[in-house]
């Protein structure tokens, strides 16, 4: 004797869809039509793969019908005369050296130095001193050239009162960010 489904039973059958009895057999499902045959391929009609230069089009081997095999060897002779294809390395993070000062790029030990300074600057530790640049180390006379005397009218430039700068505007008072003051 056969005992009725539960509560849930009944609940998963419908959930899974299933709201036929499962003693029946499910209906049929439509079977769907054949698929239209693919049009017969002539491998006479394609160039030779070993034929193949970077000026020639692939368009002919990347049709449906070319069976895949002979579209990737198509392709892969593309890529192999491709030096850019054929000569990539990608990233690899094992290949740097890491014990090396330079062995990883953008980790330079030189870079540590400034960052250093400048790390001593900005929190107040030191005053910035003023470097030359490597341009004005360039444009800069020799040392060892004699400069010649100024002219007279040189001199009474040299000796003249500066102009008055004009006054720069007040700076702007200074705005806290918020309402919220330090304790």
């Amino acid at each position: 004797m056969t005992e009725e489904p539960g509560f849930l039973a009944r609940w998963s059958r419908r959930k899974r869809g299933l709201e036929h009895d499962p003693a029946e057999p499910p209906p049929l499902a439509h079977t769907p039509d054949p698929a239209p045959e693919a049009p017969t391929f002539d491998p006479a009609s394609l160039p030779p793969v070993d034929s193949l230069t970077l000026a020639s089009d692939l368009s002919a081997f990347l049709r449906t019908e070319v069976p895949a095999a002979l579209r990737n060897a198509a392709l892969r002779r593309i890529w192999s005369l491709d030096p850019g294809i054929r000569d990539f390395v990608g990233p690899a993070d094992y290949a740097w050296d890491f014990n090396a000062p330079d062995g990883v790029p953008g980790f330079a030990g030189s870079l540590a130095g400034e960052v250093k300074e400048l790390l001593a600057q900005a929190i107040g530790l030191t005053e910035p001193e003023d470097r030359p640049t490597p341009r004005d180390e360039a444009e800069a006379p020799p040392p060892d050239l004699v400069a010649e005397a100024p002219s007279a009218a040189e001199l009474e430039t040299l000796a003249a009162p500066p102009a008055p700068e004009p006054e720069a505007p007040p700076a702007p008072p200074r705005r806290r960010h918020g309402g919220a003051l330090p304790t």
